[in-house]
């Protein structure tokens, strides 16, 4: 090792100066994702310092140069120092990959399942783990069709053996499957490698260190449709552009949504646990019980899919959008799970409202009009006896949201563009205006 003469203020310096070259070179090799690039935004980590020379050392912890869900890219001077600019410049492509596709929201475990560790992806969860390399794998298979192939150790579906253009959701179980087989022969599917919170959405301690920099919901939004357009612009124009930006610009650009179609798979999927399946039930004993006399065996039934309303009626959105909507709302629902289903609803602005059981649409009855507040109406709908199988929320969005995915399914139908609601929800937005 060698003396580090200029101190901190030039490894800053050379830090930086780094960055700005490998997002030069990032820029050149995939310019279709040049913009995004440039929004990345660099937060540096100090390293720690050899005992004998000063010099800072690397931290294979940051190998990657994670990054967070708002678009900081964390440097640790060591590891940026001793690590080529090319080699930095696809960390930045691989990045920008997991942000624009929102791979955190996607993720399936959740921030409240642990993270704030210094690496999740070395020392966390190992659901989190198998996320990230498919995660990786759905973005390395285009860098690769793109003649960027990754640094040593990284997830490689082509070297793999694996299909290509998958999503990471498919990508799971058969990275699992491929695990367990290298496992028993006592190899590693690939080196454990933290992406940070962009690829898991779980929070690290380390991005504290951004001071709330990056960039705001509204400003990802204009970014990824500007990312898109330029997309389609080269698509157009018969440059190359790997297929699966193809596909993700042409879904993020899609100019019409056929929600109807979108609330039955969604609400089909939250009712695919119950709805037709039969088993057995100790609530409803076997006529045989009195055949024995200390065992009261179960009863063969065919499960109703339970399903709550809950109802934003906090003023925002008219009785008369409501009314409807809760109209086609309610048939999607009869479609899904059948006539015979059960049918809650329960209004709430700030406060939920008693509960009420009907069969048609026309029988619900809008009370309310203070504040608005979801939270308590989706506690309600939880806490229910019998618990729901699924609980469906019709708001404009304009509400606070629970912190934590209760344990029904839920779907929320989005009143209009205005709104938002929680990652770990299944979300259809639907018009406002006049039947579409």
């Amino acid at each position: 090792m060698t003396a580090d003469p200029e101190g901190p203020a030039g490894r800053e310096g050379e830090v930086l100066a780094r960055f700005a070259a490998a997002r030069l070179w990032a820029a050149h090799r995939a310019p279709y994702l040049a913009s995004a690039v440039f929004a990345l935004n660099p937060v540096l980590i100090e390293a720690a310092l050899d005992d004998t020379t000063g010099a800072p050392l690397p931290d294979p912890e940051f190998r990657a140069f994670p990054a967070d869900i708002r678009w900081n890219v964390h440097l640790e001077t060591g590891t940026a120092l001793a690590t080529p600019v090319p080699e930095i410049g696809w960390w930045l492509l691989h990045h920008v990959g997991h942000l624009v596709r929102r791979h955190a929201s996607r993720s399936p475990v959740r921030p409240e399942d642990g993270g704030g560790t210094h690496a999740a992806g070395l020392a966390g969860d190992e659901r989190a783990h198998r996320w990230n390399q498919a995660a990786d794998a759905e973005i390395n298979d285009d860098l690769e069709a793109d003649d960027l192939p990754g640094p040593d150790g990284v997830i490689s579906p082509k070297a793999l053996g694996l299909p290509a253009n998958r999503m990471a959701e498919e990508y799971v179980p058969m990275l699992d499957v491929l695990a367990d087989a290298m496992g028993r022969g006592g190899k590693a599917l690939a080196d454990a490698i933290d992406c940070g919170s962009a690829a898991d959405g779980r929070p690290r301690t380390y991005e504290d260190s951004g001071g709330g920099g990056g960039l705001s919901e509204l400003d990802r939004e204009l970014l990824e449709r500007s990312i898109a357009v330029g997309i389609q612009d080269r698509i157009s124009a018969r440059s190359e552009v790997p297929s699966g930006w193809q596909r993700w610009a042409g879904e993020r650009l899609a100019p019409t949504v056929n929600w109807r179609a979108r609330l039955g798979a969604l609400i089909r999927r939250g009712l695919s646990t119950v709805a037709g399946n039969t088993d057995f039930s100790h609530r409803r004993p076997s006529r045989r019980a009195g055949a024995y006399t200390d065992i009261v065996p179960p009863a063969l039934v065919s499960p109703v899919p339970d399903t709550v309303l809950v109802i934003d009626t906090s003023g925002s959105v008219t009785n008369a959008v409501l009314d409807r909507l809760l109209a086609e709302v309610t048939a999607i629902i009869t479609g899904v799970a059948g006539p015979n289903r059960r049918l809650r609803a329960l209004c709430c602005d700030m406060h939920p409202h008693p509960v009420q059981t009907v069969r048609r649409a026309e029988d619900i009855r809008l009370v309310g009009g203070g504040g608005t507040d979801m939270r308590a109406g989706i506690e309600a709908a939880a806490g229910l006896r019998p618990r729901p199988d699924l609980v469906v929320v019709l708001t404009d969005g304009q509400t606070p949201w629970p912190e934590r995915r209760p344990r029904p399914h839920v779907v929320v139908c989005l009143i209009g563009d205005d709104g938002h609601a929680p990652d770990w929800a299944a979300i259809a937005r639907i018009p406002e205006e006049g039947p579409t």
